[in-house]
């Protein structure tokens, strides 16, 4: 049985409903998260290529707040004039943010040389800053260089996201002193809980934030029930009924779930911004305060970020 929704409603402040894995299903994930109490879900371009497919998302849904960026991962691929088309799309679409933008040193993100990861950041940055809008970064064994980054440009006014932060509890005091608010997603609840309270605990309560990041980072949790599944994952067909693919249903999971924690779904299933309140249940267990002061929190400080001027947030209101 999917879980219910909390009285506050949530915000998934990273997710990337464009994947090529899901954005075919993409509206009936939306419907699901609307559903679930997803009220805005911030879905983060990663190329040139999929900037176009995050912009016509926006405008066919009210829910989605667009967001075009450079991806480490694809820097070395990018064009001539990247950084022209990302400010005129940015321009553009003023409701939009930065993201997802970064460095990583994991070992797919070391493909790409580091000075240029570095500049191509240096320079979405300096855009997001000019722009006066929040930006999303994606930061893996980096955090050093980021350091120095920051360090180098200053304060960012409108506020930077450390998205999935997998960063020490050190850390925290040294981003947070340059405007940046710290999302957890499912990877988080892999963590060891003992390591991940120390690093939550040192967050400042009005600096955190929750995302899905789908559609990877599928939460852990004890009971798979409690998840929502993606229409057609070949990773759960087996283990989900097609006639309900939005969750699972009990009995039948459970009746294939002997040995495995999963039950009977492969690795590799994948994400989708309904599943937020089981990361919201995560933290908020790891915190020690209800479900409900958690949401009410990180949905203030989302909101707070995300009203900027030219933002859905500030038009709605």
């Amino acid at each position: 049985m999917a879980m219910a929704a909390t009285r506050t409603p949530l915000f998934d402040v990273h997710c990337h409903l464009q994947d090529n894995r899901i954005v075919d299903t993409a509206p009936s994930l939306i419907k699901a998260a609307t559903k679930a109490g997803v009220k805005w879900m911030a879905v983060n371009g990663t190329s040139e290529a999929d900037w176009e497919k995050v912009r016509q998302m926006s405008e066919h849904n009210s829910c989605i707040i667009p967001c075009f960026g450079l991806h480490p991962w694809w820097a070395s691929q990018r064009s001539k004039d990247w950084l022209s088309k990302l400010r005129c799309m940015l321009e553009s679409v003023p409701c939009s943010t930065v993201g997802e933008i970064g460095l990583c040193q994991s070992i797919r993100g070391r493909e790409v040389e580091e000075s240029i990861q570095v500049d191509v950041l240096r320079q979405q940055l300096k855009l997001a800053r000019e722009l006066e809008r929040p930006a999303a970064i994606h930061c893996v064994r980096a955090f050093g260089s980021l350091q120095g980054l920051l360090e180098e440009m200053g304060s960012f006014p409108a506020g930077i996201i450390l998205h999935s932060y997998s960063g020490s509890a050190e850390f925290v005091k040294v981003f947070a002193k340059h405007g940046a608010y710290f999302s957890f997603s499912g990877f988080n609840t892999h963590v060891n809980p003992q390591k991940a309270r120390r690093v939550w605990q040192q967050v400042p309560r009005d600096r955190l934030l929750l995302e899905t990041d789908c559609p990877d980072a599928l939460p852990q949790v004890d009971d798979p029930t409690a998840l929502f599944w993606v229409p057609g994952d070949p990773a759960v067909t087996a283990a989900v009924p097609s006639s309900n693919s939005d969750c699972c249903h009990e009995e039948e999971l459970h009746s294939k779930s002997a040995g495995n924690g999963r039950g009977g779904i492969g690795k590799g299933a994948l994400n989708q911004p309904a599943n937020l309140r089981a990361i919201l249940s995560h933290v908020a267990s790891l915190l020690e305060v209800t479900e409900e002061v958690l949401a009410d929190a990180v949905f203030t400080n989302a909101s707070t970020l995300f009203s900027f001027p030219g933002s859905k947030l500030v038009d709605c209101s």
